[in-house]
């Protein structure tokens, strides 16, 4: 059994491995490295990284990638993505000698990176932080030491994302690009089942969506397409319910962002939504196959909450956040 996995994963690190050794004691560069890749420039992941970045209180900046080779000699690295780490243990034999601390968004299994397969790159990170205790609990599951687990429920920007008065007849929102885990069919049946409602989505590459046309010929629905991040907050205020339909989310952190703005969350039941949703109290949760009417009947009721939504998340900004990350490399002994 080892000795496939060995010819599946492990023979790909063991170069590196072997050359590791030469660059132990080179002197690295006094500087945190936020790792993303280049295609993220401009979107979501890309302004996380400079948040994280700009909030650490150790001297850091955002570095992007796009093809994973030749990455700086630092002293130490913050991962995106897990499979940004595992690409880059591959091909970098200095990385395994420095702090690294890898976010595990949410599991996304394949061939070319199997769930032995990560846990096996995770032996070689400091630190992992997962977005929510089920995350955690798989990756706990698959042999990964509980103790390098950190969970942070990722973070916004109280200043940039103000509240607003909800006025009863403002819009219902999305805000996620397109994957098939997003479940978009349920888009589409939601916005055909309310007419009588205004409907907003910010997003990416709708048109790869084989029923993208039937949604823009809606006229109660209006879609944004790649906007600018510092846009996000005007969108949000046109918005009184905000609806994530997704099977499997790390986050999502447009929840954060439009509660802040005091809209009102109606959500599938992954990620850290149920973390953060006190059900029929300041949100809804559902089951992501729960049918339409389902979810139609819960974002009418959504309307009618009164309470300030932003209370509960406040407290998720990014300077605590970038804090703790600088807590964390400090807490890393070479």
């Amino acid at each position: 059994m080892d000795l496939k996995y060995f010819f599946e994963f492990k023979c790909k690190y063991l170069p590196g491995f072997l050359y590791g050794e030469i660059f132990k004691r080179n002197t690295p560069q006094k500087k945190y490295l936020f790792i993303t890749h280049l295609v993220t420039k401009g979107w979501i992941l890309d302004a996380k990284a400079k948040r994280r970045s700009s909030n650490c209180p150790l001297e850091s900046k955002v570095y992007y990638t796009d093809n994973y080779k030749n990455i700086p000699d630092a002293e130490g690295y913050f991962f995106l993505h897990q499979k940004y780490f595992a690409r880059i243990l591959r091909y970098n034999p200095h990385i395994r000698y420095r702090k690294c601390i890898v976010m595990f968004t949410h599991p996304n299994w394949n061939k070319y990176y199997s769930a032995r397969h990560i846990a096996y790159t995770l032996r070689f990170a400091h630190k992992i932080i997962c977005l929510n205790q089920a995350v955690a609990n798989e990756l706990i599951s698959l042999g990964t030491d509980k103790e390098k687990i950190e969970i942070y429920h990722m973070a916004s920007n109280p200043d940039m994302f103000q509240p607003r008065e909800r006025t009863g007849d403002g819009s219902i929102g999305f805000c996620m690009g397109y994957y098939e885990r997003k479940n978009p069919n349920l888009v589409i049946e939601i916005v055909k089942g309310m007419p009588d409602k205004k409907f907003i989505l910010l997003g990416r590459d709708w048109n790869k969506y084989e029923h993208f046309n039937d949604l823009l010929a809606m006229k109660n629905f209006t879609y944004y397409e790649d906007l600018p991040y510092e846009q996000f907050a005007a969108l949000y205020h046109q918005m009184d319910v905000f609806v994530s339909t997704s099977f499997l989310e790390g986050g999502p952190v447009p929840l954060l962002e439009s509660m802040l703005c005091n809209v009102v969350p109606v959500c599938s039941r992954t990620g850290f939504c149920p973390d953060i949703i006190e059900d029929g109290i300041n949100g809804y949760l559902f089951n992501a196959k729960d049918p339409a009417s389902h979810v139609i009947d819960l974002i009418r009721k959504a309307f009618d909450i009164n309470i300030n939504v932003r209370d509960k998340v406040e407290m998720h900004s990014w300077e605590k956040y970038g804090n703790r990350i600088g807590g964390l490399f400090n807490s890393i002994i070479d």
